[in-house]
């Protein structure tokens, strides 16, 4: 608890910092230079004026890693961090929209509304942002990012204990089950990642264990913590907002004891109001008319029926919690198992939930849908199944309603309203900070503790952890293996199809980060802005590099509008399947119309589904005509 609360503390920090800068138009290398010696400084000072009591220190004990679950969290954290080393960050949403938005914001020294193709940059919560933007200001690199879930991967246990322990789990059945949850595929393969539902899933454990904390302890310092790492669980995304609800029936009782501080609560929670999402849903409603920022709902992520929005959800989250460690043809399985959905219930998802068509699991379990996984899910359908073929106690247990059971409860209620509003086809990722505290009650069922006496079971609770490390080894985004071998591998199987995708899909992996270095290395050395024209899920990531030198202009509205480019803009890169959408003139006829010539193309694979597209460079040679 005493590393929660530190982390707690530094993400509340840098998201203030993040926020002040941005307000003064110092959001740069020096202002945060500046900002995070205070930091340290003011760390020092809470740390020696803090009693030991609020922070008590405890021995690291080095003979739990000899135990066998233990020990396979700890080969998943250190192939985690070395994949984190080895790889740069390729996450498709960070790329997106969530890396580009913090160098729009640095390159102006500001937070603004960036009129950009994506409009994710714009209405997104930002708190994962501001906790990492320094690497991008003070280093200029994205290397080091991963550090930010690395730390939640490592926290996780530790609170699952606390708050599973606090809500009167058997001893034995917490520590099984705290090693077991971290090594689902979606916590294990984002640990090395950056992305940003592993910290939003610590962070609401973190506010439901200080907060259950604060009950016994009276203390309002465990109250701050727990609305702090709930403020912060909410501006990483808009998604987890309906688990305030737990995180506030936890401390509930305690509030009363806010009084004892009052001018330290009023601080508090001004702190939490800022790095919450209020300060985006603000903006999205003054920028845009709606506080999603998105009124149209172009995203189409808003459901149009809650009956619809089960139906799909439910759907995926099925399919996506069922993933096995590796599934050749996966596409042609899911491809047959939603043909045979009934005809009405495949009218209402086209209708209804678009975006569950969006759906295309990959052979492997990948950080951007994965979700509990097989095995795991398999352990708790198994204790479920137990409870109901042994009802006994356990029927008593699980109507029972108590100051224990019901945040348990309100995590359900939780889950049901995601269930009924969200239309996103990453239903099992995004549920990922859901999932410690829905499952309380049924880690809560006098069968969790009886299947703890069979050897049986813990070969099973053995065997499911263990179907993350092929994932892990062999996962795309940071693969275990040297890719030499593959190559190899492919040439003396030119004819298998299977092998020559695995192929494309690796080296599209691989070159993510920098997917369009082959365009950019086109530029002539001094340019310092490029313009942009491409579809809104593609990235322009790879254009800003080298960080800090190279700036990107977004141009849709110029080309639809048939206005003159910025004067300072005469590079541009330009997607060609694309263009159509922003012009009637094909695009040789627009570049000689605006003394522009096409320099290079080049057919790449960015997206694998996608195939090969061709992207090209023009130069301006009169700019702003």
């Amino acid at each position: 608890m005493r590393a929660a609360a530190i982390w707690i503390c530094c993400c509340a920090y840098l998201n203030c910092l993040g926020w002040f800068l941005s307000a003064v138009h110092q959001l740069n290398a020096t202002g945060y230079a500046i900002g995070l010696l205070v930091g340290v400084a003011l760390l020092f000072i809470w740390k020696k004026n803090t009693p030991a009591t609020v922070l008590p220190k405890r021995r690291f004990p080095r003979w739990r890693f000899r135990k066998v679950l233990p020990l396979i969290f700890l080969v998943v954290a250190g192939l985690e961090i070395l994949g984190g080393l080895i790889y740069t960050p390729n996450n498709y949403d960070a790329l997106t929209y969530r890396l580009p938005r913090l160098l729009n914001w640095l390159s102006a020294g500001h937070w603004f509304w960036i009129p950009a193709i994506n409009e994710r940059v714009n209405y997104s919560t930002p708190a994962w942002e501001w906790t990492g933007m320094p690497f991008l200001a003070i280093l200029r690199s994205d290397r080091g990012m991963f550090l930010i879930d690395v730390v939640s991967f490592l926290l996780m246990p530790g609170l699952l204990f606390s708050v599973f322990r606090r809500l009167k789990v058997s001893r034995k059945v917490a520590w099984t089950w705290m090693w077991i949850l971290p090594l689902a595929y979606g916590y294990a393969t984002q640990a090395g990642s950056v992305g940003n539902d592993l910290t939003g899933a610590v962070l609401a454990l973190a506010a439901v264990a200080f907060g259950l904390r604060a009950r016994t302890s009276g203390k309002a310092q465990d109250i701050w913590l727990c609305g702090l790492a709930a403020a912060l669980m909410t501006g990483t995304k808009l998604s987890n907002v309906p688990l305030l609800l737990p995180c506030l029936i936890a401390v509930a009782p305690a509030l009363i004891h806010l009084r004892k501080q009052v001018l330290g609560s009023v601080a508090v929670t001004v702190v939490a109001l800022v790095i919450c999402c209020a300060p985006i849903v603000v903006l999205n409603q003054i920028n845009t008319g709606a506080w999603t920022g998105d009124p149209k709902n172009t995203s189409q992520i808003q459901t149009k029926s809650p009956p619809a929005a089960f139906l799909g959800n439910s759907l995926l989250l099925a399919q996506q919690s069922f993933m096995p460690p590796v599934l050749p043809g996966v596409h042609k399985f899911y491809d047959k198992l939603n043909d045979k959905l009934p005809a009405s219930w495949q009218q209402t998802l086209h209708e209804k939930f678009p975006r569950y068509y969006s759906n295309r699991p990959n052979e492997l379990p990948q950080e951007e849908v994965a979700g509990l996984g097989l095995g795991i899910t398999a352990l708790l359908l198994l204790a479920v199944a137990t409870a109901i073929a042994c009802p006994g106690k356990n029927l008593p247990a699980i109507l029972t309603i108590s100051s224990t059971t019901l945040v348990g409860y309100a995590a359900w209620i939780s889950v049901l309203f995601y269930m009924l509003k969200m239309g996103s086809e990453a239903t099992a990722r995004l549920m990922l900070p859901y999932y410690p505290l829905a499952i309380v009650p049924i880690l809560l069922l006098p069968a969790q503790k009886w299947l703890q006496q069979f050897r049986a079971w813990k070969i099973l609770a053995v065997g499911a952890v263990l179907c993350v490390i092929p994932a892990i080894i062999l996962s795309p985004s940071r693969p275990m293996f040297p890719l030499a071998a593959l190559t190899r591998f492919v040439q003396n199987h030119p004819q298998s199809s299977t092998i020559q995708r695995l192929a494309t899909v690796y080296s599209t992996y691989a070159n993510r980060n920098d997917s369009l270095a082959p365009l950019r290395t086109g530029l002539p050395a001094g340019v310092k802005k490029v313009g942009y024209l491409a579809g809104s899920n593609d990235t322009d990531y790879s254009l800003w590099r080298p960080f800090g030198e190279h700036q990107v202009v977004y141009i849709q509205d110029a080309v639809k509008n048939s206005t003159p480019l910025p004067n300072d803009v005469e590079w541009l890169v330009v997607k060609r399947v694309t263009w159509p959408e922003y012009s009637k003139l094909s695009l040789e006829d627009w570049a000689a119309q605006n003394h522009a010539k096409i320099v290079q193309s080049v057919s790449m694979v960015t997206i694998v589904a996608w195939g090969e597209q061709t992207w090209c460079l023009l130069h301006v040679e009169t700019p702003g005509t």
